[in-house]
C-alpha cells in the first residue's frame, strides 16, 4: 500500500502541519474518551410472497479512543446487536429463517472500528478499519450505510483536508468492505469483499453559492468483477434563487453527472450515466410564517443498457429509489428512472416527509417497476430521537418473479440516544 499513499498524497497535496489542539498533547478530553450509543428498532415487513415478518432489535455502538500523544491516537468502536427474541424475519441469511420477508439486520458482536488517526489543524489521516462517508447523508458511492444495525466499515486508509476554509479534499485507498450483512453470515461474498479501491472527492463550498463537488472512483472487486468499475463525475447543489430579496424566491436545486465504465476487458459495456436533478420551493414563499415546509421535484437516472447497469454498491442505497429497498442490490440490468415529489413539513413538533415515487426502466419501451410511498416522522425528546417510517411499494406484475414485481409495506420505529 506504501506506494499508493503516497501516490494519494501527492495527488492531494497532503499537509502534516503541526497546530494547538482543544486538548492537551498527552491526553484526549474526558468527553471525548469514549461513548456508547444505543438504537432500538421494531420493524413489520410484509409482502406477497413471504410470511409477515416482525423483528425487534436493539444495538449498542461503544468507542474508545485513546489519549492523543502528539498529533496520534487511536479508535477503537465494537457493536452487538440483539433480536430480543422477536425474530420471525429473514436476516439476509444468517439466521435460516428464508420462509419470512427480509429485514437484513442479523444478530451478532462486530469489530467496528480500529485505526491510528493523525490529526493536524484542517487535515485528518486514518489508517485501520474505519467508517467512510463521502458526501453527505445518504452516500450516493462511499458510506456506512447507517439506516442498518449493523453499519459497513472498510479496512483503508483516508485523508480529508480542508484547504483556505471553502475547499475540502477526501481520499481512501481501501482494501476490505465489511458488509452490513456481518461475520457470522455463511458466504464469505455477503460477509465481505476484497477490493483494490481509489476514491477521490473534491468540494468547494460557498453558503451564497452552495456546494460543488468532483470525484472519481476507482473500485476493483477481487471475487466480483462483475462490480468492478471507474466513475467519475460531479454534483452540486444549493439555492436556486442566490439573492432572494432580488427574485421573491427561496428554494434549493441540486443537480448530479457521472460516468461509469468498466475496467475488466472480460466485462465490456458502452459507458453508463448517473443523472439526477433537484428543484425544491420554500412554503415561505406562499406564507411567510411558514418557515419549515418545502416542495420538491426530483428525478433520477441510473442508466442500464440491458445487460449492464450503473452500480453503486458501496452506496448508503436505504436513501435513493425508495424506503421499501426495492432495488437494493444491484440496479436492474435495464436501468432505473426513479421520478419523486417529496414534501416536509412539521407537524405537531415533528418533522415529516412524504415521498411518492416511480420507477421505470431506462432501457427499451420504458416499463413501469411500480410505485411508492413513503412517510417518515422524525423528532427528539430530551436524549431521545423517535424515527418513525412507513413504505409502501405496489409493484407492476410484469415483473414477476423478479423482487420488483413483489408489492411491499413496511413499518419501522426506531428510538436511539446515548449512555
Amino acid at each position: 500500500m506504501g506506494l499508493r499513499v503516497v501516490a494519494v498524497c501527492v495527488i492531494l497535496g497532503c499537509t502534516f502541519t503541526l497546530a494547538d489542539d482543544e486538548c492537551p498533547q498527552e491526553a484526549t478530553c474526558e468527553n471525548d474518551r469514549y461513548s456508547a450509543d444505543v438504537r432500538i428498532r421494531y420493524a413489520n415487513i410484509n409482502d406477497n410472497i413471504n410470511k409477515d415478518a416482525n423483528a425487534l432489535t436493539g444495538r449498542l455502538l461503544m468507542t474508545l479512543r485513546t489519549p492523543q500523544v502528539g498529533n496520534f491516537r487511536a479508535v477503537f468502536a465494537a457493536e452487538h446487536v440483539n433480536d430480543f427474541g422477536i425474530d420471525t424475519y429473514n436476516d439476509g441469511g444468517t439466521n435460516g429463517r428464508t420462509e419470512y420477508a427480509t429485514e437484513i439486520d442479523p444478530s451478532g458482536t462486530e469489530l467496528e472500528e480500529a485505526f491510528v488517526e493523525y490529526h493536524s489543524g484542517t487535515t485528518l489521516v486514518r489508517y485501520g478499519r474505519q467508517y467512510i462517508n463521502h458526501g453527505a447523508l445518504p452516500q450516493r458511492f462511499l458510506g456506512t450505510v447507517g439506516w442498518r444495525q449493523n453499519n459497513q466499515s472498510y479496512d483503508a486508509l483516508s485523508i480529508d483536508a480542508t484547504i483556505a476554509e471553502k475547499f475540502r479534499l477526501e481520499s481512501a485507498i481501501v482494501e476490505k468492505v465489511y458488509r452490513v450483512l456481518g461475520r457470522d453470515h455463511p458466504s464469505r461474498g455477503a460477509r465481505e469483499w476484497d477490493i483494490d479501491g481509489v476514491a477521490i472527492r473534491a468540494t468547494y463550498s460557498e453558503p451564497s453559492f452552495g456546494r460543488l463537488s468532483a470525484y472519481v472512483y476507482h473500485l476493483d472487486f477481487e471475487e466480483n468483477i462483475l462490480l468492478s468499475s471507474r466513475t467519475i463525475g460531479f454534483d452540486g447543489g444549493g439555492p436556486c434563487f442566490p439573492d432572494p430579496s432580488k427574485f421573491g424566491w427561496k428554494g434549493t436545486c441540486g443537480v448530479a453527472l457521472a460516468v461509469q465504465t468498466s475496467i475488466h476487458d472480460a466485462i465490456d459495456y458502452d459507458p453508463l450515466l448517473y443523472i439526477h436533478s433537484s428543484l425544491g420551493v420554500d412554503f415561505s414563499n406562499f406564507r411567510e410564517e411558514n418557515a419549515t415546509g418545502s416542495v420538491a421535484i426530483l428525478l433520477t437516472l441510473l442508466d442500464g443498457d440491458g445487460r449492464h447497469s450503473f452500480k453503486t454498491p458501496l452506496a448508503t442505497l436505504h436513501g435513493y429509489a425508495g424506503q421499501a429497498d426495492k432495488f437494493l442490490v444491484n440496479t436492474p440490468r435495464d436501468g432505473l428512472l426513479d421520478m419523486e415529489l417529496r414534501v416536509k413539513e412539521r407537524l405537531l413538533g415533528w418533522d415529516v416527509t412524504l415521498g411518492i415515487h416511480r420507477f421505470d426502466t431506462v432501457h427499451g419501451s420504458f416499463s413501469n417497476y411500480g410505485r411508492e410511498v413513503d412517510i417518515a416522522a422524525t423528532r427528539t425528546f430530551g436524549k431521545y430521537k423517535w424515527i418513525l417510517k412507513v413504505a409502501d411499494y405496489r409493484a407492476n406484475d410484469e415483473w414477476l418473479p423478479t423482487p420488483y414485481g413483489v408489492d411491499a409495506t413496511k413499518f419501522w420505529a426506531t428510538v436511539q440516544f446515548s449512555l
